[in-house]
């Protein structure tokens, strides 16, 4: 197995931390021989990720959270952090640059705690969603069993927010 230098995980920050070193040393590794395709695949989950972000850190902003779902959205968005920051030591290790955007979101009336769990819930399952219809785009199966574990994280906050909300998960059994 390649050995990966400790400059090229310099970037990973929380990520290495949040999902240890292997599970970081093996996407980044896979990210250096990544296609232009899968690339450009992994600039357009940093925006997503950097959109996951600014919605929590705006939700917090509106101090209309209680705060045992403060606590949670804050580890929600050092999850999304983590993601973004693997995501990054992978496009740089595939030799790419980084993306700086943010994906757009539709921002609705965020007046009460229901409508920003409610916008959250959106927001997770978007990015689920995205997830799963990149997975099988990925011509390295490598970057596709890492955005795979993207996937698991996404749908978990889409089911604790469904929960926090006392709703259904999803309206069936299939992420879609």
């Amino acid at each position: 197995m390649e050995r990966i230098s400790r400059a090229a995980l310099l970037g990973a920050g929380s990520a290495i931390a949040l999902v240890g070193v292997d599970l970081m040393t093996r996407f980044v590794q896979a990210a250096s021989v990544a296609d232009a395709d899968d690339i450009a695949a992994l600039n357009a989950a940093i925006e997503l990720e950097r959109a996951g972000i600014k919605a929590y850190q705006d939700a917090a902003a509106t101090k209309l959270l209680s705060a045992p779902v403060l606590a949670v959205c804050g580890r929600f968005v050092a999850d999304h952090v983590a993601h973004r920051d693997a995501l990054i030591a992978a496009v740089r290790a595939g030799g790419g640059v980084p993306s700086e955007g943010t994906a757009h979101l539709n921002y609705p009336t965020l007046d009460s705690q229901v409508a920003i769990l409610h916008f959250a819930r959106g927001v997770e399952e978007k990015a689920a969603s995205t997830y799963l219809s990149v997975v099988p785009e990925f011509s390295n199966r490598a970057l596709a069993q890492a955005a795979a574990s993207i996937l698991g994280v996404e749908t978990t906050h889409v089911a604790l927010l469904a929960q926090a909300l006392g709703e259904t998960s999803y309206p069936s059994s299939f992420v879609s």
